[in-house]
C-alpha cells in the first residue's frame, strides 16, 4: 500500500513538472486590449519610462521567453507527448512562453518602455535591451539533490530526468557579462554599468516542491535549502554590482486546477484552494521575506523588493467580480469534463482538448501556468499597487535620484 500511495505521488510530480513546461502558449484568437482593472489606490504616480535601459530576468516558466524551448532537449520532448503542439507565440510578441499571450515580465519592458527580453540562448539576439536568463522547470536546489532521492527517472514524464538547477542561470550571467555587458572594462567599470541595471528574480522554488512531492524529503529541510540557496545567489548578484533587484515570492500553487484536481475535497481553505499545498507555499514566503531582511541590512545602498505574488493573487481570487473573472479555477486549455477541465491523461495541446472561446474569464492557462489577463492584473498590482515591499515606484524615485 506504501509504494502505490508513492508512485501515485511521484506521478502527480512528474505530472507538475510535464505542465511546467508544456507547449500550453497556443495564439489565442480572442485575446484583446484591456485597461487594468481597478485596485486600491495607486502609491505613486511615477513614470516608470526610461528609467532603466537593461534588465536581467532569472526564473522558471512564469518568466522564461524561450530558453526551455532552445535548449533542444525541450522540443524532442514535446514531440514525443503531444500529437498537436500549439507552442507559439501571440501576434507580434517574440519567444516561446508558457502562456497564451504575456508574462509580467513582458509588462515590465512596456512599462519601460523597452522590447520584450530575448532569452539568453537566442543566438539572434543583440541584448541591447539586456538578457532573460530564465528557464521553465529549474530549481534552486542542485541536479544531485533530487538524483539523492531518486526523483525523475529517465522513464519518467518529466522533461528532463535531472533539472537545470538555477545555478546554470548564474553561470550563463557570468559569462555573458565577461563576454558582452563588461568585456575590455576593469572591475571598477564593471559594477558602474551593473549598478544601472534591473534584476529580475522571477518564482524560483516552486519546481521544486513539485519535484519532491511524495518524496522522502521532509518539507522544512527543502524550504530552508531552497531559500538558502536563493539568498546565496541573490548575495553573489549583489557583489557582482547589482544594485536594484526584484525578488518573487511563490504563487498560492494551492489554487491551481492541477493540485485541486488530486487533493481531497477535505483538503480546501475558505478560498477554495488546497490548504496543504498553499501552506507550504506561505512558509517558503515566510522565510524568504526575512531572508531578504538580512541582506538589506548587510547591504544597505541597494533596492531589493520583494513581490508579494500570493497576496496579490489571493487579491484578484477574492474580487472575481471586480476583476472581471468568471472561472477562477476551470483551465482554458484542456480537456474533462469536471469543474478544472483538466484530465490527466489528455494536456492541453494534446488530441481532444479544447480551448475556452474567452481567456480573459479565466486565471488559469492550462492547469498551472496563467493567463495573459491574469498577467496583466498582476502586473498592475505589482507596478502600480502596494503589493511590493518596498514598492516598485520608490525603487524607481531611487533610481532617478530623488
Amino acid at each position: 500500500m506504501a509504494n502505490s500511495n508513492y508512485l501515485f505521488f511521484l506521478q502527480i510530480a512528474c505530472l507538475i513538472i510535464l505542465l511546467s513546461l508544456s507547449p500550453s502558449s497556443a495564439h489565442n484568437k480572442s485575446r484583446k486590449s484591456m485597461a487594468p482593472a481597478p485596485g486600491p489606490a495607486p502609491v505613486s504616480q511615477v513614470d516608470y519610462k526610461g528609467c532603466f535601459s537593461k534588465v536581467y530576468a532569472f526564473g522558471g516558466s512564469y518568466t522564461d521567453t524561450g530558453n526551455a524551448y532552445l535548449m533542444g532537449g525541450f522540443q524532442s520532448f514535446i514531440g514525443k507527448i503531444f500529437s498537436m503542439n500549439p507552442f507559439g507565440s501571440t501576434e507580434k510578441l517574440p519567444g516561446h512562453r508558457q502562456c497564451n499571450g504575456r508574462l509580467v515580465i513582458d509588462y515590465l519592458c512596456d512599462a519601460l518602455s523597452m522590447p520584450p527580453l530575448s532569452p539568453y540562448k537566442d543566438s539572434s539576439s543583440n541584448f541591447s535591451n539586456g538578457a532573460n536568463f530564465a528557464i521553465a522547470g529549474s530549481t534552486a536546489l542542485s541536479s544531485d539533490f533530487f538524483s539523492r532521492f531518486n526523483i525523475g527517472s529517465p522513464g519518467s514524464l518529466m522533461w528532463k530526468s535531472n533539472p537545470e538547477s538555477f545555478q546554470t542561470q548564474i553561470d550563463w550571467f557570468h559569462k555573458f557579462v565577461a563576454e558582452k555587458e563588461c568585456m575590455g572594462k576593469d572591475e571598477a567599470a564593471c559594477k558602474a554599468e551593473l549598478e544601472n541595471v534591473l534584476f529580475w528574480i522571477g518564482e524560483i522554488g516552486g519546481d521544486d516542491y513539485s519535484r519532491l512531492s511524495g518524496s522522502s524529503a521532509a518539507t522544512k529541510q527543502v524550504t530552508e535549502q531552497a531559500v538558502g540557496h536563493v539568498y546565496d545567489l541573490l548575495k553573489a548578484m549583489l557583489d557582482k554590482g547589482a544594485k536594484y533587484v526584484v525578488v518573487h515570492g511563490l504563487p498560492p500553487s494551492g489554487c491551481f486546477p492541477l493540485h485541486l484536481t488530486f487533493c481531497p475535497l477535505t483538503d480546501r481553505d475558505q478560498n477554495g484552494c488546497s490548504k496543504s499545498a498553499n501552506s507550504v507555499i506561505m512558509a517558503h514566503n515566510e522565510l524568504l521575506q526575512k531572508k531578504l531582511e538580512e541582506i538589506r541590512n548587510t547591504y544597505k545602498d541597494c533596492m531589493i523588493i520583494y513581490v508579494d505574488y500570493y497576496r496579490a493573487y489571493q487579491t484578484i481570487l477574492t474580487n472575481l467580480q471586480k476583476y472581471q473573472f468568471q472561472e477562477p479555477f476551470k483551465a482554458c486549455c484542456g480537456s474533462g469534463k469536471g469543474p478544472f477541465h483538466f484530465d490527466l491523461h489528455s494536456l492541453c495541446g494534446s488530441f481532444g482538448t479544447s480551448t475556452c472561446k474567452d481567456s480573459s474569464q479565466h486565471i488559469s492557462w492550462d492547469g498551472l501556468h496563467l493567463t495573459e489577463t491574469m498577467h496583466q492584473h498582476l502586473a498592475d498590482l505589482f507596478f502600480n499597487q502596494s503589493y511590493c515591499k518596498p514598492s516598485f515606484a520608490e525603487l524607481v524615485k531611487k533610481k532617478k535620484g530623488y
